[in-house]
């Protein structure tokens, strides 16, 4: 059964697997982090997505004073090289989608050091914004960037800050961005299920229920938990720029979610009904006892990969508002907010 310590327990062996796994960055002693996967033997990688994710796993178990220096220090410089041509942190923060994650790593944190940097990656990412509303895919100044604003990059961006703080704590030009991606995705519903999830999931964190459209809601509402969901992850693609010297190198990333997590998510947002609660608290079981047996999540995939470790902890944490509502003799769900629906 899932418990508040059951939950703590998972995180910390989490944690302990990512602490148990340093890696120093290029053979430096002074700069260490992760790379893309975590348990595998002989592996040396170590990046931004990587180390980001590491922080939120062991600050979620432990809080900041467990978060190495030398993996703060490394954080730190990548932020500080954004804007020099060819080095690693101008290619890595060309992209919105990492600068996100990078800030949702920073935010959950809470470390000093990395606490001094989040005003300005807040304002770098808000700057990102374009007419259209939503987030540019990726970005290298003013004058050259992506030409329209990408859902997904949006998403990450908006739960950078749902899911490290509270919702009223949203800048407002996030929640206009929440606003416009709902009319969007309203008008032109993603064909790809995962995609159109992660999309319900981050609206319904960021946006109360009285300014959620009412097809929003029925979307989020029809969003059940089954085992023909299990597999519907968030996955999406897309091509970038960065500056090596007076050049520029083209290079495609992409973003991987898994679909537990998105579930786990959205059930601890305003929406949903006792089935899909029930339903979510077993997945989160389910992931508790994963990472209680071995240390880490696989979702039924052969390796662990470090970002999905990140996701599915923040999954957890934000399940203990389920167990919470479990017991509450109320509805799970504010009633009120969906009046009209």
């Amino acid at each position: 059964m899932l418990t508040d310590a059951k939950i703590d327990s998972a995180l910390k062996k989490l944690a302990d697997s990512f602490l148990n796994e340093q890696r120093a960055v290029d053979g430096r002693s002074d700069f260490k982090g992760w790379g893309q996967f975590i348990g595998q033997a002989n592996r040396n990688q170590v990046g931004l997505y990587g180390t980001c994710a590491g922080v939120i796993c062991i600050s979620l178990a432990y809080g900041h004073p467990r978060i190495p220096t030398q993996v703060a220090d490394y954080l730190a410089s990548l932020w500080n090289d954004r804007n020099v041509p060819g080095t690693r942190g101008a290619r890595d923060f060309a992209l919105t989608a990492r600068r996100a994650f990078f800030l949702m790593a920073v935010r959950q944190s809470k470390h000093p050091q990395l606490q001094a940097l989040a005003p300005e990656a807040d304002r770098e990412l808000r700057e990102r914004i374009l007419s259209d509303g939503l987030l540019v895919s990726w970005q290298i100044d003013k004058s050259t960037k992506a030409a329209t604003g990408n859902e997904t990059a949006t998403c990450v961006a908006i739960l950078a800050y749902a899911l490290t703080g509270n919702k009223g704590d949203i800048p407002p030009e996030m929640q206009r961005a929440a606003a416009i991606l709902q009319e969007r995705l309203e008008g032109a519903p993603s064909s790809n299920s995962g995609l159109r999830k992660f999309s319900l999931c981050s609206l319904c964190l960021a946006l109360d229920g009285l300014n959620l459209r009412p097809r929003i809601k029925q979307w989020i509402a029809r969003s059940k938990i089954t085992p023909d969901t299990r597999g519907q992850d968030t996955l999406d693609f897309w091509d970038y720029d960065f500056r090596v010297g007076e050049g520029l190198v083209s290079r495609r990333d992409y973003l991987h979610v898994p679909a537990d997590a998105v579930d786990i998510l959205l059930a601890s947002g305003l929406s949903g009904d006792k089935g899909q609660h029930h339903a979510a608290v077993n997945l989160a079981d389910e992931a508790a006892d994963s990472l209680i047996d071995s240390g880490f999540y696989f979702g039924g995939r052969e390796r662990a990969t470090s970002l999905s470790q990140a996701w599915i902890a923040l999954a957890l944490e934000h399940s203990r508002a389920l167990i919470a509502a479990k017991t509450d003799s109320k509805p799970w769900y504010r009633f009120s907010l969906w009046r009209g629906s």
